[in-house]
């Protein structure tokens, strides 16, 4: 008898395959790093997000960039954007990463992305900027997303700059 959930037999290796339409809804991608958590009523497996045991020093960084560059700051993970500072901070934070934006993190490129590009940035926010200036966070070789700045005007050298330490320093913070 079941509970009404989907039914999986684990393997001779003890693995246990998420449906594919799981995997689409949870956004869940090859690579993607899972936490299982024993609880009293058996097994939880989420989705792993490394920026959860810093959190509070990632948004410092990401609040002190804000200030110095006077635009929204975001750090995303694969999927969606776990900090935001900046005016427009409530607009984005959980915001679906989406577009031109999601092809940046999954290729670990840094981009600048303006006009059409922003379009679909988001799948449940409005961006509400004219550049997007995205560095990823790339730490032993591992991605853990990127961080963008979101201005409306064109980005400076010293702004880009500034985001490249910031990025560099949440990374040295993944080790």
């Amino acid at each position: 008898m079941t509970s009404g959930g989907i039914v999986r037999r684990i393997d001779e290796l003890g693995r246990i395959v998420i449906p594919k339409e799981l995997r689409k809804t949870m956004r869940l991608k090859v690579g993607d790093e899972m936490e299982i958590l024993s609880t009293a009523e058996g097994l939880t497996l989420k989705k792993f997000n490394a920026y959860e045991g810093f959190k509070n020093v990632a948004s410092s960084v990401a609040k002190s960039l804000a200030g110095y560059v006077e635009a929204d700051v975001i750090i995303v993970d694969s999927s969606q954007v776990v900090v935001a500072e900046g005016a427009n901070k409530k607009n984005y934070l959980g915001a679906m990463v989406g577009g031109e934006l999601l092809q940046a993190v999954d290729n670990r490129r840094s981009s600048v992305l303006h006009g059409d590009d922003l379009k679909g940035v988001f799948e449940n926010a409005k961006c509400d900027c004219c550049y997007l200036v995205f560095e990823p966070i790339v730490s032993n070789g591992d991605s853990y997303g990127g961080m963008a700045i979101l201005l409306c005007s064109l980005p400076s050298d010293v702004a880009r700059a500034y985001l490249k330490f910031c990025t560099d320093l949440i990374a040295a913070m993944l080790q």
